[in-house]
Order: structure tokens, then sequence, then C-alpha cells
């Protein structure tokens, strides 16, 4: 075989490539109109699983880290929301898109001899309308671009979430043996260099410094560890993303008003599934010691929907009997606390496994009914406390059975105090008593 045919072969090889790529473009959006459905439906599932990940926060950190709890889930609750925010308008645009390119088949473009308005009217609002080609063009890109957008910050959050509760999961496991310091070195690091590209990108992106080849080579060092660090293994792929962003940002300005819409409109929506979550417990736990106000969670009447109690719970607020349940959760975290309260527990190895596991039970049912006492009106009530799983959300707490006999007749309450360590909450139950 010649060099001729070598040559039309390889340049035919790359003509049916071109075809085949184009093909794919062509025959993309429907797709992205099956992907972008699917993701909808995903993204609000999402929603319950940042509930999920607040139940476990409040149940497993200690208070003092509620607040890094907070920034993990508020970060997870705008990121879903954006993303929803995203395929909901890709959806919108390209069955927008899917309709221009129907009427453009049969329409070419606008007419002026059969227009049911009058030819001068036709021609002025024609001239403040856009080719129907150019439209369809735009939309195909906005709806393009929304896709690459979206897989970026999924993945993005995906990773940094994921590296935010091991760290945070390590930091609690080795709390007990080595110094907070210590532990805290490899956030300061991560900080220090993330603040470091910060600040060279805005020194490199100089007018100054554009041309500098030592400033320019150490900030793509820099910027590319950082990118390493906080884009995790898929670094090159996102780098890929928003490099094509960035590369043609002056030909695509109008991309970042997009952009914009997608963050003010999530926000909206993150304020509005904020207010519906337990979210504002990890920063501001008050709201519910507040004696002023009635917690639907102090009611189990009232609280059927409820899947995890930030409270204790009686079993109405209107009691008709002489007997009234109470239970109290107690969080994982208060195992790593009692030690404060009940000092260390020491195994007698004289005694059998079975033994040892049975005083073991008793001595931690004791140290729990230390720090939780219980006042009706005021009067302190002797407690019998017993372990519980409440069966509707699945909380390890205490349960009690408080006799009313020395309950009034209307209005009464029922003062539950855990002073545990330094953590110290207080709740009041009001309910009636309607004796016989």
């Amino acid at each position: 075989m010649n060099e001729i045919d070598l040559e039309t072969n390889e340049q035919t090889s790359n003509e049916d490539s071109k075809n085949w790529l184009q093909r794919l473009k062509d025959e993309s959006w429907e797709a992205e109109l099956l992907i972008s459905a699917v993701a909808i439906f995903g993204t609000l599932k999402l929603f319950s699983i940042v509930d999920w990940v607040v139940n476990l926060f409040i149940d497993l950190l200690p208070p003092s880290q509620y607040l890094i709890g907070y920034s993990i889930v508020f970060g997870g609750l705008l990121a879903i929301s954006i993303l929803t925010t995203m395929f909901v308008i890709h959806f919108s645009l390209r069955a927008y898109w899917v309709g221009l390119v129907g009427l453009n088949s049969v329409f070419p473009d606008y007419g002026l001899e059969d227009s049911v308005y009058s030819e001068i009217f036709t021609k002025k609002i024609l001239s403040v309308l856009p080719k129907l080609k150019k439209t369809v063009h735009q939309v195909d890109e906005l709806c393009s671009v929304i896709f690459s957008a979206a897989f970026f910050m999924l993945i993005l959050y995906l990773y940094l979430t994921l590296f935010a509760c091991l760290y945070l999961s390590l930091y609690n496991l080795l709390s007990d043996y080595l110094n907070h310091y210590i532990l805290l070195i490899p956030l300061f690091l991560m900080m220090f260099i993330m603040a470091l590209t910060i600040l060279m990108g805005v020194v490199a992106n100089l007018e100054r410094y554009k041309q500098n080849r030592t400033v320019q080579l150490w900030y793509f060092q820099i910027s590319n560890w950082g990118s390493m660090i906080a884009l995790g293994p898929m670094y090159k792929n996102l780098m890929q993303i928003s490099m094509t962003f960035a590369s043609n940002f002056r030909k695509k300005k109008s991309l970042i008003e997009l952009i914009i819409v997608f963050i003010v409109v999530g926000f909206v929506l993150t304020m509005i599934e904020f207010k519906n979550s337990k979210i504002p417990y990890l920063i501001n736990q008050e709201y519910f010691f507040d004696a002023t106000k009635v917690y639907h969670g102090y009611y189990g009447s009232e609280s059927d929907e409820e899947d995890f109690l930030l409270t204790p719970q009686i079993e109405s607020d209107v009691m008709d009997i002489g007997v009234m349940q109470l239970f109290i959760p107690v969080y994982s975290y208060e195992l790593q606390q009692v030690k404060s309260v009940c000092g260390e527990y020491i195994k007698d190895e004289t005694k059998t496994r079975k033994e040892r596991n049975r005083e073991k039970r008793a001595w931690y049912l004791n140290c729990y009914s230390a720090y939780n006492q219980v006042f009706l009106n005021g009067e302190k009530v002797v407690t019998d406390f017993k372990k519980y799983n409440k069966p509707k959300t699945n909380q390890f707490g205490l349960i009690n059975y408080v006799n009313l006999e020395n309950a009034k007749k209307g209005k009464n309450t029922l003062k539950i105090i855990k002073d545990i360590g330094d953590q110290s909450k207080e709740w009041t139950i009001p309910f009636q008593y309607v004796s016989d």
C-alpha cells in the first residue's frame, strides 16, 4: 500500500470519527433528558440522607464539635439544593430545546406573508426576537454546560464530605491517645496550602506578573499540589472541567450569570429545607431547652412522624391515669463522658465473664441514673430507670414510670435535668392531669 493510500485511509478514519462524534452530540439530548429526570428524583431523595447525617452527628459528636457537624451538613444541604436546581433547570431547558427543534423543522424561519398580524407589526416584533436557529444553539450549549457543572459539583462535595467525616472520626478515635494539637496538624497544613494557593492566584493574575515566568511556575506548582489535596483522586478530571470554563471565560461570560442563578435559587431552597430540619439544633440547642416553649417531641401522641428525639418524651400532654411513662434519650457521645460523673469502671477479674458483663451493665445503668434527674412540680421524683430502645426512633435511652398521685388536677410540669460533665441540659414539659 503506497503513501497516498495510507493518507487517504487516515483522512477517511478521521472523518468517520468526527461524524461519529457529531452524531453522538446530536443524539445525546435523549440520554440527557432521561438522566436529568432520574437525577431530579435522586437529588430530592438526598435530602433524607442529610436528615439522617444530622441525626448521626447529634448522637455521636460531643456538643463541642456540633459546629463542625453543622458546617458539613449545611454545606451538603446547599450542594444538594444547587444540584436539584441545576437538574430541574436543565430538564426544563432541554424540553424547551426539543420543542424549538421540532418547531424549527416545520417552520425554518419567521414568516411575513402568512402572518396573522400586519407586516409592519410583524417586522417590529421580529426585530426584538432572536432567530430560532440561534436560540436552539444557545439552549443546547447551556444544557451541556449544566451537566458538566453538576458533575463537577457532585464529585467535589462528595470527596470533601467523605474527607471531613473520615478526619473527624479519626480525630475522635485518637483524641484519647494523642495531643489535640498533633491531631490538628493535617488540618492546619491543608488550610495553609489552600490559603497559599488563593494568595498566589491573586498575585499571579495581576497584570504585572502574568508574563513573569518564575511567578507563574510557582503558581502552577502550588496550584497543582493544592488541587490534589482539595479535589482528591479525581482532581485531574475536575481540573479538566474547571479549566475548560476558565480558559473560555471571556467568550462565555454569560455562563457566570447562569451559575449565579443556580446559587441564588439553590440558597432559597436550602433555607426552606433548613427550617424543616434538625440542623438548627447543631448551632442553637438552647431553643429546645426554653421553658416558655413547647416542643412537639415532648409528647408521643403528637410526634408520630418524628424519626429522632432531641428531648425527653412522655405519652401525652393530657394524662388521665395515675402513672406516666417517661423516656429520656441517651446519646452515644455520653458514653465517652460518663467517666467525669462516675469515674472509671473497674473489672473484677475474680468473677466469671458472665458475672462481669452483668455488673458492667448495672454499673452503666446506675451511672445514667446518677446524672438524669426528674422533678414533678419542683419535687424530686424517686426514679427506677431501666434501659430501653424506643421503637419509633430506634434510640437508646432510659425509661421510667412517674407516679402521679402527688400531681395537681390541671396544669403540671415535669422537669428533666441531664447533668454530665460540662454539659448540662434542662427540659420543662408541661402537661394536664385529669384525675377521676
